[in-house]
């Protein structure tokens, strides 16, 4: 936080998170040392070195060749034990919200690179906060989330439908484990199909990770029939009737090949909605 320019600190800024209270925080809880220490004689603790890494995990998945802050906060996060997650929490943050909004915000800003003068290679373009991504209902969300962690595991420098729809799979949302299970839908036989139509990109990890204007496309229309369903927020349910919508996108022809087409998706939504 006290760094200020990075994306941690901005995301953290942008869920009113204050340096001030969080130094109050940490201080109330683990107190105030009596002596000075010298830098040589401070040394990490095997939780703090557990969050570095985490935070190199999450970079990878995330197809960042460097860690930056928000790898860092993603590591704190995603360790979900300690005093710093402890203090986020007691200032009204889950840590669910973090994570989200690390995403959001890496939509306006490049990732940070570890060399200096270096740059981003390309922007990583999402949704910031204020945006379309705000209107996602919490299941949608964490689907988008986990898309982006699809992509940057098959190391592939744009995420793409399939790996949203992929997210939709492995999602533990219950209204989709109903809907797959009306579809009849074997949901390790798409997932298997799945990753042959978007494998592992070979060679170094991308400089940056794109939503791309297909999956943009995508969330647009998502929105817009979760608009004409008389929802504020679009659902898990209307990010799978915006990938129906649009037939000749490989994902939706994958769910047409089982049996999931538009007009049966439509009707299973609709019905569910009554």
């Amino acid at each position: 936080m006290r760094e200020g320019e990075g994306v941690a600190a901005r995301a953290l800024d942008s869920l009113g998170v204050e340096l001030s209270k969080v130094r109050t925080a940490v201080e109330f809880t683990i107190g105030r040392g009596k002596a000075t220490t010298s830098p040589s004689e401070i040394t990490l603790s095997p939780r703090t070195k557990k969050v570095i890494e985490l935070a190199i995990d999450e970079a990878r998945k995330l197809g960042h060749s460097h860690v930056g802050t928000e790898h860092l906060l993603l590591g704190l996060v995603r360790e979900g034990e300690g005093i710093a997650s402890g203090v986020l929490e007691s200032l009204g943050v889950t840590l669910e919200k973090i994570r989200h909004q690390v995403i959001a915000t890496l939509g306006q800003h490049p990732p940070e690179r570890a060399a200096a003068g270096a740059h981003a290679g390309g922007p990583f373009t999402t949704f910031g906060a204020g945006g379309p991504i705000d209107r996602l209902d919490g299941d949608a969300n964490r689907a988008l989330a986990r898309a982006f962690w699809e992509a940057g595991r098959a190391n592939q420098d744009e995420i793409r439908t399939e790996h949203l729809l992929l997210a939709l799979v492995r999602s533990d949302s219950a209204w989709l484990r109903r809907a797959w299970t009306d579809l009849a839908i074997d949901l390790e036989a798409l997932a298997t199909k799945l990753a042959a139509a978007a494998p592992p990109r070979e060679g170094p990890p991308p400089a940056s990770l794109s939503l791309g204007t297909e999956l943009g496309a995508l969330i647009g229309r998502a929105l817009t029939r979760a608009a004409e369903r008389n929802s504020a927020l679009a659902r898990p349910e209307h990010l799978l009737l915006a990938i129906v919508d649009e037939p000749e996108s490989a994902a939706a022809k994958l769910l047409a090949s089982l049996g999931a087409t538009r007009e049966r998706v439509r009707e299973i939504v609709d019905r569910k909605a009554r």
